[in-house]
């Protein structure tokens, strides 16, 4: 089984999620000796290769274009197209056996604007939202969530010999890198005219913090069932509004129809990883914190002292949020 890990940046370094994509495809592909081989599109790629070394990469890629600034499915589709066939020929595919190579990508907008073309011109199977990736029998084994998140499902693509996938977000997390790992780095620029390009960015639109996914929000605000209701959750959505943070919730208040079932963290919905999380009345229940205990800063607001949450907490305050968020809101308005 071989694998071909597509990264992506963010803010000018690997994003988090590729490096949960390399650690994923170095597991799977240790069993069996194989190497790992990553390609990472954009600009300034230099110092990045030795980070996705660090997690488990072999071979690097580096691919530089100016198109790719606009971050356009279509800029990206010309220029990853041919760059991964040429992967899939160097490596040297066998169709009598299924399936041996792995294409595996974060599943972030981004990926999901143009990865299915590119699996539809590889004539292969394109499984998205993976939480774990598996091998059974040197078959490829695909664990994602299904009804609403409350099961996970089995996935398997008899017949195929190159399969796509996604990993989820977070549902891995990152180990310890080894910094003193190398890898060998191949650098192209491919020799495209963006002229012929019906798709150009104008401009960025700043994400809505009622609409915008979960596992790529950097703030969270989130409320468990001491939010009381209706009236207290949308103290959530006012707060998220003023912080340009995202808003989400226990599984709890979900199926209480009091916040979007889409929205809620944990175990059997969303695996989030943002900068700052906000805990609003969440008591802390291992289904819920295990969907959120790699957040880098946690908030946590509770008039219970003995909420297990505190003890993942870099800041607790122990009160009544029905009193404690108005008075933010207040400042925040000042």
């Amino acid at each position: 089984m071989q694998f071909i890990v597509i990264a992506e940046t963010d803010h000018g370094a690997v994003s988090l999620p590729s490096l949960e994509c390399v650690e994923e495809a170095r597991d799977l592909a240790a069993a069996s000796g194989q190497p790992v081989r990553v390609l990472l599109a954009g600009t300034a790629l230099s110092a990045m290769a030795d980070v996705l070394a660090a997690h488990g990469a072999d071979t690097v890629t580096l691919i530089e274009h100016e198109a790719l600034s606009d971050g356009g499915a279509e800029h990206w589709l010309s220029i990853m197209e041919p760059v991964v066939h040429e992967a899939v020929a160097d490596l040297g595919v066998d169709t009598s056996s299924e399936p041996v190579l792995c294409i595996l990508a974060p599943d972030s907008s981004h990926m999901r604007a143009w990865l299915p073309r590119l699996a539809l011109r590889l004539r292969a199977p394109l499984v998205s939202h993976c939480l774990q990736v598996q091998t059974n029998d040197e078959r490829l084994v695909f664990v994602r969530p299904t009804h609403g998140g409350s099961r996970h499902e089995q996935m398997v693509c008899p017949g195929a010999h190159v399969v796509c996938a996604t990993l989820a977000p977070g549902a891995r997390g990152l180990g310890v890198a080894d910094t003193h790992r190398r890898a060998r780095v191949n650098r192209l620029t491919p020799n495209l005219s963006t002229e012929t390009f019906h798709e150009r960015r104008l401009h960025t639109l700043p994400p809505d913090p009622r609409t915008v996914d979960l596992r790529e929000a950097d703030r969270i605000v989130a409320g468990g069932l001491g939010v009381g209701g209706p009236a207290g959750v949308e103290l959530l959505w006012k707060l998220g509004t003023r912080l340009e943070a995202a808003v989400g919730g226990t599984r709890v208040i979900a199926d209480r129809g009091w916040l979007p079932t889409d929205r809620f963290i944990g175990t059997t919905g969303k695996t989030v990883t943002p900068k700052l999380y906000l805990a609003l009345g969440i008591s802390g229940a291992s289904q819920h914190t295990s969907g959120m205990n790699r957040s880098e800063t946690v908030i946590v607001v509770n008039n219970d002292r003995t909420a297990p949450l505190f003890s993942l907490a870099d800041l607790g305050i122990i009160g009544d949020l029905h009193e404690i968020v108005p008075a933010l809101l207040a400042c925040l308005e000042e």
